[in-house]
């Protein structure tokens, strides 16, 4: 099978025509991933179809897009307008009416996991998705946006980045992702995400997929997402 994109947990291969498929490295379910993914199709979110699970693979619908992330860094997808595209996801998924009376977070929800269709973004990675406020939710894709702000250097270390060119200088870079992050803290509950930036950090902070070097920059992350909710 042709490997078309990967992450840090899993790989997508070519899967047919119209097909992708996606396979957890360790081995894990995504069984109840995709029955999530299910639901959220039937509420109007906007997800990969997915066609069948299997243990460890996921076979889903090819989204012809890219990832948010690589839009961005390429100049072909505006900074102000891709913080705008995250609040809005987050709201929309933070206003279904999901079982329990809580909203369902992604807790994932970044560039990288935002494929820019030409119906409209769609979200995928729905593995740590679970119930509870949605300012954890907002926290934590804060929290991810200020690292790569803080540090775009991490940029270089996800997959995805060696398939596309950054197209910009690190300054400007820098700047983008400033930008990105200034207007996504603009049009969210900045109160509410607030509220949960310290437990946004800790989780980041306890994610088993987070390098040494990454925790290491977590404090400069969160001072700079504080700088910026100042001025929202």
């Amino acid at each position: 099978m042709e490997l078309v994109a990967g992450g840090r947990d899993a790989d997508v291969y070519r899967h047919g025509p119209d097909h992708v498929l996606r396979r957890y490295r360790d081995g894990r379910s995504a069984e109840a991933e995709a029955v999530l993914q299910r639901d959220l199709a039937s509420l109007g979110f906007p997800v990969p179809a997915v066609v069948a699970a299997d243990g460890a693979d996921l076979v889903m619908e090819r989204v012809d897009g890219e990832p948010m992330a690589t839009a961005l860094l390429g100049g072909r997808l505006d900074p102000v307008a891709a913080g705008s595209v995250l609040a809005d996801l987050h709201a929309r998924l933070h206003g279904l009416v999901w079982p329990g009376g809580q909203p369902l977070l992604h807790l994932d929800l970044h560039p990288f996991n935002v494929l820019m269709a030409a119906h409209g973004p769609v979200v995928i990675d729905w593995s740590n998705a679970r119930p509870g406020p949605a300012g954890l939710d907002l926290a934590t894709t804060a929290v991810i946006l200020a690292q790569v702000a803080d540090s775009p250097t991490i940029l270089l270390e996800h997959p995805d980045v060696a398939r596309s060119p950054l197209g910009h200088d690190a300054a400007d870079l820098a700047a983008r992702l400033r930008a990105l992050l200034a207007a996504f803290l603009a049009a969210t509950d900045a109160a509410s995400l607030a509220d949960h930036l310290e437990e946004a950090v800790a989780r980041r902070r306890a994610d088993r997929y987070q390098t040494a070097a990454e925790r290491t920059r977590l404090d400069g992350a969160a001072a700079l997402a504080r700088e910026l909710l100042a001025q929202s």
